[in-house]
């Protein structure tokens, strides 16, 4: 039964797949319709293979879209979409159980056999259609393409991301067209301007409009090839670069030049360009990029390691890369860490950041010491600390492992130094002779650099400092920046070497040039041990804890030798010097030595420049007279009394020294063998030389130093100062003491005055360019006279003039159109400061630069002038009057109600002790100044309205006041009166009145 069950099964499942292969005969050809069903197993594995390749094509068309960025018409997102839905349905395909479907009865399922293998076929068509399709998808060029995506990584600290944004402000906006990127290599400046070129990229993506015109055409990121050899070689891969880009043939637009066919490409578009590692000189015209402006409203971004690369193109915006900040640096480092800073001990955190500070706030340093660190970590956090702190200490120890750990920065430190000129890196190394971290002073450092014979001597004219020569190299020094730039108190310009600099100068100078550097390392023993000191050709010992200097150092290549900052002083051995017969510069300033060994001092004929200055014990200098190469001289600040023998043969001489010594005679004709003299420094002590002595030189002998610049002198009185300027041309730079020494820290072009100012009536000549006058304890001065124009005078202090009745008259003022300071003290006899005119027909001359007048101790003072003297000081920032026991009021008027008191610029007034005092002005007073008043008893204040009402009534006495008016018309009060205290004030005032001794302000 069941046999005649299956047979009649068969024959209906037969006659089923005939007349369903017959139905449809007229439409589909037979042997098709069989094939659906014949060959279902061999396309249902061609239709696996098909689904492979179109998840590979996915991949590879997905990829393109995020790293090209196309016109909206021939973007793949629907494509995407469509093949990334058929790629999920795929996952819930059953084809390989339909097509051997079978019936309960273990017969075949042929009509679901076949349909099975023709939804395969029909799949399988269409994967070939979306295979097809997304060919058009990859390796996209030309006009389609707006730009290609970098994917930069993360940016580093808050000022990298304000960067980022700045720059793509400007490039979106219509005023910027060129863009210069500059800094030193390693610190993200490739990433910054990736990230820029993405962002703008995605804006163009997002863009909405149906045309799919976007803000640019074209968006070309470009690397200059700077190691091709040449200019052109440079420049032709350049062009080839952003052809390839443009989808153009240079060789067959026309036969054009390659440059004036790449312009008139790029003249079609509207174009960001952004050329990264720019190294050379080189001109958009020579490339053929069109200049950037306004019209075809086109930018191009240069980035380069210096600013001064590419210097003829026009630039309408910098931006300075700079190493990351000291908070930046730790952020960076326990991001990469992965622990805070307050998780670690105190020891540990201290190394942590000294070590931080090493990296020079280079990103990839910072990275790489936090992730050396991380593969030490454990879970215990105490074990964390522990083992830190030793690997750090380790690092810290050795500079060795120090230099390993970073070698990516060293390596592209090192390919700076290579491009830097050859006296550069001369002169870059040498500063590897200072201690880590020292600020160095500019001048002394050019100044060691012209005497080692670094800088063309042939390229001076003017003073060391001053040489273009030098001025370039520091400049290629700082925009390499390998140093960097800092200032110092009193306006000195310092520069101090970058750390991971420092390390490779010490590295480099290993070997050739060999250094020995073992400078601010408190060492108690001179190294005089080891064969390798033999080659060494700069040494630097500086700050250290030497007591003595003993042996005879084997240093036959030698040249510098910087002892300075140590406490030599017990012991310098006879032999010391005899092994060094190559040395140029000797520097034992800040040292106690009390002498130089003669015996080997004389071996030193190379010498060009001895320094010996602030040796507070040092009494005699042996003879230099086989030291006639030297250059210069330098004993300031020593007690040495006489010079050393041989001085007349140092013909080379440039400078020489000897302020604030005892030099009590400067021997006769010596300074006319000094024929190269530039700069002659004698503010000798009191006791010392003067020009116009009996003994030694004759003032006529300066005459014969025709090329001094610089001259420091003391002159007898006032009669030989005359005589000299006078007769003679006055050099660019001077000070000068007359009658008296003169202080160093004066102003350049300072002379100081000591008794008379007077000769034969009439008042001394002064050198035009004089820039400060001082006139101390003068007997014959009646009223301050400058009867010649001084341009250049900034300061005039008077002391100690008994004569004085009034500082000018009105007609000297304009002589000194640039005066900025009036300091005026113990002058008995003083009434006012200018002598009141006695016609008002007269020109008035003004003060237009006077920011200070200071006045103490005139116990004669009536009043500081009148108001109607006011217009002629209209940038006055300060008026101090101190002690002065007659002045009865600041500004003098005989109408007050018609002149109010009018000093827009004041800022500062200062009154103290000013017994007789009544009132600055009787009449309105209008500025903005913060007045401070002290111990005036008679001083009628106007009425302060800005206090409560019960403080309204101040006692008398209760004049101790400081009260400011701020622009935005706040007025501050502090009273420190005995009169009124914290327990009297109101309770009503509230607290913030309370203390009377604190400031009260009005909102």
């Amino acid at each position: 039964m069941a046999e005649t069950i299956a047979l009649v099964s068969s024959v209906f499942g037969c006659l089923t797949v005939a007349v369903t292969l017959v139905a449809p005969c007229f439409r589909v050809p037979l042997t098709e319709k069989y094939d659906f069903f014949r060959k279902r197993e061999k396309k249902l594995r061609a239709l696996l293979l098909k689904l492979n390749e179109l998840e590979q094509k996915r991949s590879k068309v997905d990829q393109e879209s995020k790293e090209k960025v196309v016109r909206k018409f021939v973007r793949s997102s629907e494509w995407l979409q469509e093949t990334q839905n058929i790629i999920k349905e795929a996952a819930a395909w059953k084809f390989e159980e339909s097509i051997h479907k079978k019936y309960c009865c273990g017969l075949p399922n042929y009509r679901s056999q076949y349909k099975a293998g023709k939804q395969i076929s029909e799949r399988i068509d269409r994967l070939v259609e979306l295979i097809t399709e997304g060919e058009k998808f990859i390796n996209m060029q030309g006009s389609d393409v707006v730009g290609k995506m970098i994917r930069g990584s993360k940016l580093m600290g808050e000022t990298a991301n304000a960067t980022v944004e700045e720059i793509k402000k400007c490039v979106s906006g219509e005023e910027v067209g060129t863009i210069r990127v500059y800094g030193m290599a390693g610190l993200g400046k490739s990433n910054i301007v990736s990230q820029v070129n993405d962002l703008i990229l995605h804006e163009e993506e997002d863009d909405d409009n149906s045309t799919g015109n976007g803000h640019f055409d074209k968006v070309l990121f470009v690397t200059v090839k700077n190691e091709l050899g040449s200019t052109k070689a440079s420049v032709e891969d350049l062009q080839k670069q952003i052809a390839d880009k443009l989808q153009i043939d240079l060789h067959k637009e026309n036969g054009s030049s390659a440059d004036d066919a790449l312009a008139s490409a790029l003249a079609k578009l509207r174009f960001l360009i952004i050329l990264d590692d720019m190294q050379t000189e080189l001109s958009f015209e020579a490339i053929g990029i069109p200049r950037p402006n306004k019209e075809n409203r086109c930018k191009v971004i240069i980035v380069s390691r210096s600013l001064p690369v590419c210097s003829d193109i026009h630039v309408d915006k910098k931006f300075e890369i700079k190493p990351l900040s000291a908070a930046e640096a730790q952020e960076l480092f326990e991001s990469e860490a992965g622990i805070k800073f307050s998780n670690l001990g105190e020891d540990t955190r201290a190394i942590a950041k000294e070590m931080i500070d090493e990296c020079d706030g280079f990103p990839i340093t910072i990275i790489l010491l936090a992730r050396n660190l991380k593969e030490l970590m454990t879970n215990d956090s105490d074990d964390v600390d522990k083992v830190w702190k030793t690997a750090l200490t380790k690092l810290k120890d050795s500079p060795v492992r120090l230099e390993s750990m970073t070698k990516r920065a060293f390596t592209r430190l090192k390919h700076i130094y290579d491009m830097l000129s050859k006296e550069a890196q001369q002169c870059f190394l040498y500063c590897a002779l200072y201690p880590s971290g020292h600020e160095i002073e500019k001048r002394e450092l050019v100044e060691y650099w012209f005497w080692e014979g670094l800088l063309d001597t042939r390229k001076r004219d003017g003073r060391i400092e001053d040489m273009i020569q030098a001025k370039e190299i520091l400049d290629e020094l700082a925009t390499s920046y390998l140093l960097e730039t800092v200032s110092q108190e009193g306006g000195k310009e310092s520069i101090k070497m970058r750390s991971l600099a420092k390390h490779m100068a010490i590295h480099l100078t290993k070997t050739s040039p060999q250094f020995l550097t073992k400078a601010g390392e408190e060492l108690e023993m001179f190294p005089l041990q080891g064969e390798w000191l033999q080659d060494v050709e700069r040494a630097s010992l500086m700050r250290n804890q030497f007591k003595f200097l003993q042996g005879e150092p084997k240093w036959p290549k030698l040249t510098t030798l910087l002892l300075q900052h140590n406490p030599i002083g017990l012991y310098l051995h006879e032999n010391f010097f005899c092994s060094m017969p190559n040395l140029n510069v000797l520097d034992l300033s800040y040292t106690d030595i009390t002498s130089l060994p003669q015996s080997s001092f004389s071996k030193l004929t190379k010498l060009s420049a001895l320094l010996l200055h602030h040796c507070r014990n040092l009494k005699t200098v042996p003879s230099l007279e086989q030291s006639k190469k030297l250059l210069v001289l330098d004993l300031s600040d020593t007690p040495v009394a006489e010079l050393p023998a041989g001085m007349k043969k140092m013909t080379k001489l440039i400078r020489l020294n000897i302020s604030r010594t005892n030099v009590k005679i400067f021997p006769s004709k010596l300074a006319p063998a000094l024929a190269h003299l530039e700069e002659l420094l004698m503010l000798i002590n009191d006791s010392g030389f003067y020009w116009g002595s009996t003994k030694g030189a004759h003032i006529s002998e300066l005459s014969s130093c025709q090329n001094l610049a610089i001259l420091h002198a003391n002159f007898l009185n006032a009669e030989t100062f005359v005589s000299y300027v006078d007769k003679h041309l006055c050099p660019p730079s001077f000070r000068f003491g007359v009658g008296g020494s003169c202080e160093e820290k004066l102003l350049e072009n300072s002379i100081v005055f000591k008794g008379n100012f007077l000769v034969n009536g009439e008042p001394v000549s002064l050198p035009e360019h004089t820039s400060g006058l001082h006139v101390i304890s003068n007997e014959d001065l009646p009223c301050l006279q400058v009867n010649c124009h001084l341009k250049n005078l900034k300061v005039i202090n008077i002391c100690d003039c008994r004569c004085l009745v009034h500082l000018f008259t009105i007609d000297m003022l304009g002589n000194l159109p640039n005066l900025e300071t009036i300091l005026v003290e113990k002058c008995p006899k003083i009434v006012s400061l200018i002598e009141p005119e006695e016609s008002d027909d007269m020109i008035k001359p003004r003060l237009k630069h006077l920011k200070v007048i200071r006045i103490s101790d005139c116990e004669s003072l009536v009043y500081l002038f009148n108001n109607e003297m006011l217009q002629y000081f209209p940038e006055l920032l300060e008026i101090s009057i101190k002690r002065c026991q007659m002045i009865e009021v600041v500004i003098e008027s005989q109408e007050p109600n018609v002149y109010p008191a009018i000093l827009p610029k004041l800022q500062e007034l200062v009154l103290v002790d000013l017994q007789e005092l009544k009132c600055i002005y009787n009449g309105e007073m209008k500025w903005n100044s913060r007045e401070t008043i002290w111990n005036c008893p008679a001083l009628k204040m106007p009425m302060i309205t800005s206090l409560p009402a019960e403080l309204l009534h101040r006692p008398s006495g209760s004049n101790q006041l400081q009260r400011s008016y701020s622009l935005d018309g706040k007025e501050t009060i502090l009273l420190d009166s005995i009169n009124i205290n914290a327990a009297e004030a109101p309770e009503s005032v509230g607290p913030k009145f309370r203390n009377a001794a604190k400031g009260w302000r009005r909102n």
